[in-house]
């Protein structure tokens, strides 16, 4: 039998040690990046395969915003990789399948308006809604019978002003997430010398925002659909919970996955899980505690806790960074708009602004013109990265 604590996977003798730090020196002398002035700059763009358009072209439709970005396409294409890491080959498939088609199948059950109305009454009723916020007509997203768009061209979060708020921004986000959760599992193997159930937190983080497409639906104007809140969090993490209930997810991954907003740290936090998961399975028509979900009496999480669903909300982290990020960063491209190319501050709301921060957004990044804009001479590197990407 394996002991963990002489024949880690990742464990090494001294000579591969040694080997690997001569090739990490080599590689850090490789990869050095100096402080990023003018011709820097100007070589990481490049890197970029920016695609510019010309202002007069715009607006310009979200879905081909993302469609026409490298930086999205790579990052959705990360996402899969990840996935396929993922060893149990029946979930592996059924996270896949997810990404690949996000229709929110738990909605056949809502084609009518008397199923919406006893939904609505039930979380009412149960305290998993307030009505003074949040109407009838507004629980649910508008539904046509499948995805108002695919995983690859939704936003990360709510457009104003949230994490990714762009095309392609849910790929970027849940990329790094996955990125970062990946990192976690390794490092507890590598420091605690055991190894979590890898499988279920990479599925729990790939999955968390699967309805980010149903709930963030494009609308003409080039903005996101504004979203509500079911069970005190943004509506897509509850759908997202009950489409994976809906469709038959295994338990831990979908006890991991709601774990994403909220770590069973306190017995209130634990309560905000738990809510999540029963207003998730009202909607999946699922009873939660016989799925597993809950405990015997409906009150907790199945006790032990198990570590991946910590996991799972630790990498779900990216947002401390990228939300001021990208409020930091609309709002310099609103003065470089104003400025530039014309626009008065009330057309800066306008359909036509919204098109220009979606391309620039799915093209570079909010994250990156923020990270810019605080190097030497940032304020005049953003402007000129604008330039290139939409043409005056």
């Amino acid at each position: 039998m394996q002991n963990p604590l002489t024949e880690s996977r990742f464990s090494m003798t001294r000579r591969s040690f040694l080997k690997m730090a001569a090739g990490a020196a080599a590689g850090a002398a490789l990869f050095r990046i100096p402080v990023i002035g003018e011709a820097a700059s100007e070589q990481a763009v490049k890197q970029r395969h920016i695609r510019p358009v010309s202002f007069r072209s715009l607006p310009f439709p979200a879905e081909e915003a993302a469609e026409n970005s490298q930086l999205v396409r790579e990052a959705y294409n990360g996402i899969l990789a990840m996935v396929n890491t993922i060893e149990d080959a029946s979930l592996r498939n059924y996270v896949l399948s997810a990404i690949h088609d996000p229709t929110p199948t738990f909605m056949q059950e809502y084609t009518s308006g008397s199923a919406v109305r006893r939904l609505y009454g039930c979380l009412r009723d149960q305290g998993l809604i307030d009505s003074s916020k949040i109407s009838e007509n507004q629980l649910l997203p508008p539904f046509s019978g499948r995805s108002p768009q695919a995983f690859l061209t939704a936003p990360g979060s709510g457009y104003g002003v949230s994490h990714h708020a762009y095309p392609g921004g849910l790929c970027t986000h849940v990329g790094t997430n996955l990125h970062i959760t990946n990192y976690i599992c390794r490092t507890y193997n590598e420091v605690f010398l055991y190894q979590v159930h890898r499988d279920t937190a990479i599925a729990g983080q790939a999955l968390h925002d699967i309805e980010k497409p149903f709930v963030f639906q494009w609308q003409e104007d080039g903005s996101s659909l504004p979203e509500y809140t079911i069970a005190g969090q943004g509506a897509h993490h509850v759908i997202s919970l009950a489409e994976v209930i809906y469709r038959g997810f295994p338990p831990d991954e979908i006890v991991a996955q709601a774990c994403a907003h909220g770590a069973p740290t306190s017995a209130k936090e634990e309560g905000e899980v738990v809510g999540w998961l029963k207003a998730a399975s009202l909607m999946a028509g699922k009873d939660p505690v016989k799925y597993g979900l809950l405990n015997g009496n409906g009150t907790g999480l199945p006790a032990p806790h198990r570590q991946e669903g910590y996991i799972v909300h630790l990498g779900d982290h990216d947002w401390v960074l990228s939300v001021p990020a990208a409020q930091k960063s609309v709002a310099v491209l609103k003065k470089i708009a104003e400025e530039d190319y014309g626009m008065d501050s009330k057309a800066a709301d306008s359909s036509v602004f919204h098109a220009f921060r979606n391309y620039i957004g799915a093209q570079v990044s909010l994250m990156y013109l923020n990270f810019l804009a605080a190097e030497p001479d940032g304020a005049e590197q953003v402007r000129k990265l604008v330039h290139r990407i939409v043409t005056p």
